[in-house]
This record gives structure tokens, sequence and C-alpha cells, in this order.
């Protein structure tokens, strides 16, 4: 099985710090681009799905907010500055926009 997005970038590592420790977690840093993907569905998906149900532990997710190599900005595009703002009202994300 092909594993893709948050799932797919710290799966692995995520299964062997919860073997070594009982503490919360963070991703420290993480991004997409609109290169060969739908990064609004990148988004909802690992932010909504991913980390709310397989990563239970995490507590914390840094977004890369660059234009460098490529766009990584949250709101590169209309759809995924969309998609950012659905996770960041949703309830489990404390659910308020300014």
């Amino acid at each position: 099985m092909i594993r893709t997005g948050l799932e797919g970038a710290f799966g692995s590592s995520y299964d062997a710090l919860v073997a070594l420790t009982s503490k919360p977690m963070m991703i420290a840093e993480t991004a997409s681009t609109e290169v060969g993907r739908d990064k609004a569905a990148w988004i909802r998906e690992g932010l909504l799905a991913t980390v709310l149900s397989r990563f239970s532990r995490v507590q914390a997710v840094i977004w890369f907010h660059e234009d460098k190599e490529r766009d990584w900005q949250v709101n590169s595009t209309p759809e995924s500055l969309d998609a950012y703002q659905d996770v960041v009202a949703s309830p489990a994300y404390g659910g308020r926009l300014p």
C-alpha cells in the first residue's frame, strides 16, 4: 500500500515515536504545493482527517508558509486558502476565524 499525504510523510515516524513516549507531539513543518496534486484536498484530508484520527497525539501543526522553490504558502490559490480556513474553523482546531 502506498501511503500519501500526511500519512505518507509522517506515518512511520509517528508510529516510532508513539512506541517511545506517551507525550504529546507536533508536526513542526509541513506543506503542499499545487504541482501534481489537489492542494486543497491535501489540506482538508491531512488536517481534518489524518491528524484527528490517525495522529491523535499531535497537538500542533506548523505550516511552512513560503514561496521558495515552489509556492508552499497556504494561500497559493483561493481553493487552498478556503481549505485552510475550513480547518481552522473546525471545532477540533478552536473553531474561530478572525
